[in-house]
């Protein structure tokens, strides 16, 4: 009898690592099951236009698509983006959080013009949050547009360049 305990009690703890080493999160070390928490959000694209540049971007409007934003993502193809948007205008700040690749980050005005930009804000993929650098406006902004870094140069995004979108799609839900 205490030769099957020994054997049961073997193969639980047996189990036990190999599900939890299976499961550990790559990103924190913390235990947590495998699902969609740990992929890229993959949002309807939208034609667009800044400037004299056509875009493609996916649109951020729920609290959960704009913390995600493009947390996960390898790589990102040139003249796309995402857009962020807010119910009103504030100074935004954002950080890279589980983010791989450098992105370049421009703010707009309630008509869609742009009034700033950071450039190059570095990946933060695998980091602690207490390390990541947050990314602020100086300004009151109303609308973000994360693209591949480079692309405020390679577009010539100057400021004042109006985003035209349709406008129907800029409301939060």
């Amino acid at each position: 009898m205490k030769n099957i305990i020994h054997k049961y009690m073997f193969f639980l703890n047996a189990v036990f690592f190999l599900v939890f080493s299976l499961f550990q999160s790559p990103v924190f070390g913390q235990y947590s099951l495998p699902n969609q928490r740990y992929k890229p959000q993959i949002l309807p694209y939208v034609d667009s236009k800044l400037g004299d540049n056509s875009l493609k971007l996916m649109i951020a409007r729920t609290n959960y698509e704009r913390a995600k934003g493009y947390m996960f993502y390898d790589e990102i193809a040139s003249q796309t983006g995402m857009l962020f948007v807010f119910d009103q205008p504030h100074k935004m700040s954002f950080w890279m959080m589980n983010t791989k690749v450098p992105l370049d980050l421009v703010f707009f005005s309630e008509d869609l013009k742009v009034t700033e930009w950071i450039e190059n804000m570095a990946p933060g993929y695998g980091m602690h949050p207490s390390r990541l650098p947050h990314y602020s406006s100086k300004k009151d902004a109303k609308y973000a547009l994360e693209l591949k870094a480079g692309s405020i140069k390679e577009l010539d995004i100057k400021i004042g360049d109006k985003l035209e979108i349709p406008l129907i799609l800029l409301y939060c839900e």
